[in-house]
C-alpha cells in the first residue's frame, strides 16, 4: 500500500518514515535480528560510531537499550508519532530506526503459471515439474493434508491420481485406476521377492 509523503505519521522531529512493517511479520519469520539492527543503527546515528554486528560476538541488547536512554530516547527504540492527515498524536509508542531494506524481485507476472496437459516424466509417467519445463502444479504434503482435513477425498483422488499419473489395470476381471508410481513401487517389491496382492471391493459394500 503505498501513501504520499505528506500522509505518513512522522516523529517530533520531523522524521517520516520510508516503509511501515505489520509487527506480526518479525516474529512469524523469527528474524529478530532485523529488530537488534534497528536498535544499533539508531544508536550509532545518534553517536556517530559504528556498531559490531558480528553474530554472538557484537553488543548485546542491553548495552545498545542503556545507551540509547543515555541519548535521551526510549531504551526499546519506541517513539511518539504524530498522524499526516489528521496531526493528532498517535495513542501508541511505535518502534522507530533506521535500517538496511532491499526489495526483493518477486513479481507475479514471473511466477503466474498454469497447465492442462504437457509433457510426463518417461519414468514415472508423471507431469514434469518446474515453471520453464511446463510443468504440472505440484500437490506436496501440507496441500494433501489441508485437502484431509477438509475431507474431500475425490478432490485429493483427482489431484493425486487422475489429473498425475492414473493407471488402468485388471485385478481378477475388474477394472481399477491407481496411480502409475504405486505400479512401480508394486514392481519394486516384486523384484525384491515381496510379492503384492491386491483385493477389490464393490463400491455398493
Amino acid at each position: 500500500m503505498f501513501f504520499q509523503q505528506e500522509d505518513l505519521p512522522f516523529t517530533i522531529d520531523g522524521i517520516v518514515p520510508d516503509i511501515i512493517i505489520n509487527p506480526h511479520a518479525i516474529p512469524s519469520r523469527m528474524t529478530i535480528g532485523h529488530m537488534i539492527e534497528c536498535l544499533a543503527g539508531k544508536v550509532s546515528s545518534l553517536n556517530g560510531n559504528f556498531t559490531d554486528a558480528s553474530p554472538f560476538n557484537g553488543r548485546s541488547v542491553e548495552d545498545l537499550m542503556q545507551q540509547l536512554k543515555s541519548l535521551g530516547f526510549n531504551s526499546k527504540g519506541n517513539e511518539t508519532l504524530y498522524s499526516g492527515i489528521t496531526g493528532e498524536k498517535i495513542k501508541a509508542e511505535i518502534f522507530i530506526g533506521p535500517t538496511f531494506y532491499q526489495r526483493l524481485k518477486h513479481n507475479v507476472e514471473d511466477k503466474i503459471h498454469a497447465r492442462g496437459r504437457g509433457r510426463r516424466n518417461q519414468l514415472t509417467n508423471q507431469p514434469n515439474d518446474g515453471r520453464i519445463n511446463g510443468g504440472g502444479l505440484r500437490v506436496g504434503e501440507m496441500e494433501k493434508d489441508s485437502f484431509n482435513a477438509h475431507a474431500v477425498p475425490y478432490v485429493l483422488n483427482e489431484r493425486m491420481c487422475v489429473s498425475s499419473d492414473a493407471y488402468k489395470m485388471k485385478i481378477k476381471d475388474k477394472e481399477v485406476t491407481i496411480p502409475y508410481a504405486a505400479k512401480l513401487l508394486f514392481e519394486e517389491l516384486r523384484s525384491m521377492c515381496i510379492n503384492v496382492d491386491l483385493r477389490v471391493k464393490d463400491k455398493t459394500t
